[in-house]
């Protein structure tokens, strides 16, 4: 579990993180939303215990992450491309990482195995992809078989099936009782990978709520109908509360009546129904509703300058 109450960091005149406070909990994986700048590298350093708070506290498993005596196995972090000698092979940057809190060689065989590193674990960091490099990262997170692991952006730089395998990866993570805490700028694999969402702006929390909650709270759900009789179905459909768009020729997008209402006033007044879909927001949708106002900077439309 992260436990982060009141966290407050400056450099400077610079306010990076302002009286933030979240519960991460295990068994679930918590998705790290914001823009840029928004304070979620300096939380997560915080967390691991790489950036000192200006006040608050920040805990891992119920105690700062500098009072536990092997560090290595409360937390895993990957928090930005490592330090890693560009001349060691990625076996030998392991081995001295596990030799830090007297790790055997089999755990480092075993995270290479996990991480599908095995292939090039003798060769030089420095030949590394980025995606190689985080899959490096991640090995060095899983060394210590931690019960918390803590990342920053883990799938930049990986391809389509290496993106694939750390969300299955990640969520095997959390069903065995772990707590996955990642940030990601891509929304459309973070809607796939995370149950719950913890959403900052301006080092101040937006949202914190399971991931479901956070689509039905940016607005109404939307049914879209095809059908070939749009004009009749409109008017059969038409309340004060009821909003019937008409997207395309043949095609309507209705707020304010579930799927199941619309299909059976079709039913009752004979219109014929080629696709009756909900849809609900999706987490891009979401998340550019929730930090609009927490923007540091915003482009200006050609047309208004």
């Amino acid at each position: 579990m992260i436990e982060v109450e009141h966290l407050t960091k400056r450099f400077g005149a610079t306010t990076a993180v302002d009286d933030l406070s979240f519960t991460v909990r295990p068994g679930t994986v918590t998705g790290f939303l914001g823009p840029n700048g928004a304070g979620k590298s300096t939380a997560m350093r915080a967390i691991a215990g790489l950036v000192r708070p200006t006040s608050g506290t920040t805990r891992v498993n119920g105690r700062p992450i500098a009072d536990h005596a092997a560090p290595l196995t409360e937390v895993g972090t990957l928090l930005g491309p490592g330090a890693v000698h560009p001349g060691r092979t990625a076996r030998a940057h392991l081995r001295a990482l596990a030799a830090t809190h007297g790790f055997g060689r089999a755990r480092v065989d075993e995270v290479l195995h996990l991480t599908g590193m095995e292939g090039v674990a003798k060769r030089r960091v420095g030949s590394y992809s980025m995606g190689m490099a985080q899959r490096l990262g991640l090995a060095a997170a899983l060394l210590g078989d931690p019960q918390t692991i803590v990342l920053d952006e883990p799938i930049n730089g990986l391809d389509p099936d290496g993106i694939m395998w750390v969300r299955h990866f990640l969520r095997a993570l959390a069903a065995e009782g772990r707590t996955v805490f990642l940030s990601s700028h891509l929304m459309s694999e973070m809607a796939q990978t995370a149950d719950h969402l913890i959403v900052i702006g301006r080092g101040r929390l937006i949202a914190d709520a399971p991931m479901q909650q956070v689509l039905a709270g940016v607005g109404a759900t939307r049914v879209g109908v095809k059908t070939p009789d749009a004009d009749r179905l409109a008017a059969a459909l038409a309340a004060p509360a009821v909003t019937v768009t008409s997207v395309a020729p043949g095609e309507l997008e209705i707020t304010g009546l579930d799927a199941a209402t619309i299909a059976a006033v079709a039913r009752d007044r004979g219109v014929l129904l080629h696709e009756l879909a909900t849809r609900t927001a999706s987490l891009e949708e979401a998340y550019l509703s929730l930090t609009d106002a927490a923007l540091e900077y915003q482009a200006v439309p050609a047309a208004t300058r």
